[in-house]
């Protein structure tokens, strides 16, 4: 019994020497490792995280296996990858890091409610992370959701307004979905100056521009060439026209209005001053017409275009509404007010999730009080 007993104590110690050789070794492939993953030698890294996972103490593991799995996954070992990373998060649950990678294979298998799930557990109870939701817009512009996708991106330019995949992505949206030319082409030019030389989207990008352009250069002039101008008068009479509205002098008003329009049918606030006198009268329709063609006039003039697009929606058009909206959304990206208003269409058009999706918005943007309120409470009653 005591030779049995003496042999069992010789055999632990040789055991415990044994596990501190394969872990001492185990520690020594994962500085390997390391130092290849920093290099980009995937496949050394690969094989020495492999050689260490063989020994691993209990304390190194999560890190060991997220670092094989980051490994696999520039390999294109998409399946190795996945198990590595659901292993780091049986070891380390809620890691953030082996989630975002788990959701960036399911968007190269395009399983995209799948990575949505896993880039919303991801980015819970955290600052919001212009990498993270430029993933999560891919997803929803995978499954179709391109207001969510749309929505996506322009937050993560407010994270990182420097953020380049959210400029390009935010583009192609605007170029391909939205059909906004003018704002695709600020998109792109923001990411040729933003972008890494080396990056393979420049040139792509590059080429979106003088395509956009050439389509630009081919729409009609606002006038037609050779129409006479006189900006001074056409001014000093919708002056007057405005003197007179606000007088309640509804024919003296017209008059001066049309009289401008006739010095310069660019005059933006004949346009905008007659509008006003019509709705102030109940005509709903020449007041939407005449703030459309304000607009046109001064596309850039925020007011304006946030009016028309109330009357749009007034008028239950809800498609002028949408276009107009879509467009100020991505002129002015951060005004609370075009979120509320282009959530109210969508929810006209029956498509409440993207409804949500804007109410959410506006929330996030709009100052405290009740119609920040009511908006609040309103989301919680819409679908995801």
């Amino acid at each position: 019994m005591k030779r049995s007993m003496r042999a069992g104590v010789v055999l632990a110690a040789a055991a415990m020497l044994l596990g501190g050789c394969g872990q001492w070794a185990s520690r020594r492939a994962m500085e390997k490792g390391l130092a290849a993953l920093r290099q980009g030698d995937y496949a050394t890294a690969a094989k020495q995280f492999e050689r260490a996972a063989r020994h691993v103490a209990v304390a190194d593991a999560p890190a060991l296996y997220y670092n094989l799995g980051t490994a696999d996954y520039h390999l294109g070992r998409y399946d190795e990858a996945r198990k590595a990373f659901e292993t780091a998060l049986e070891l380390a649950p809620g890691d953030r890091d082996s989630l975002v990678y788990l959701g960036q294979i399911r968007l190269k298998r395009q399983e995209w409610s799948e990575a949505s799930r896993l880039f919303e557990e991801a980015g819970a109870g955290r600052p919001p992370d212009a990498r993270l939701l430029v993933f999560q817009a891919e997803a929803a512009d995978g499954t179709g959701r391109r207001d969510a996708a749309r929505v996506l991106l322009i937050r993560a330019l407010q994270a990182d307004r420097t953020c380049a995949p959210a400029l390009y992505n935010l583009g192609c949206l605007y170029r391909d979905r939205y059909m906004l030319p003018s704002e695709a082409i600020d998109c792109f030019e923001m990411f040729v100056r933003t972008a890494d030389a080396q990056d393979p989207h420049a040139e792509k990008a590059r080429a979106s521009i003088a395509r956009l352009k050439q389509v630009l250069g081919r729409l009609p002039p606002p006038v037609a060439p050779g129409t006479k101008r006189d900006p001074h008068t056409a001014q000093k009479l919708a002056d007057e026209g405005n003197r007179q509205r606000q007088a309640k002098q509804w024919p003296r008003a017209e008059k001066a209005f049309r009289d401008a329009l006739a010095a310069d049918p660019l005059c933006h606030d004949a346009l905008y001053g007659w509008a006003q006198m019509q709705r102030t009268r109940g005509a709903a329709a020449e007041a939407f017409r005449l703030l459309l063609r304000a607009a046109s006039v001064e596309p850039l003039r925020q007011t304006t275009v946030l009016e028309c697009a109330q009357a749009a929606l007034q008028s239950k058009d809800y498609a002028d509404a949408g276009r107009l909206l879509d467009r100020a959304i991505a002129l002015w990206p951060t005004c609370a007010p075009a979120y509320a208003a282009l959530a109210l269409v969508r929810q006209a058009e029956g498509h409440l999730a993207e409804a949500r999706v804007y109410a959410e918005q506006y929330v996030r943007l709009a100052a405290p009080g009740p119609d920040r309120d009511r908006y609040e409470a309103w989301v919680k009653t819409l679908p995801r």
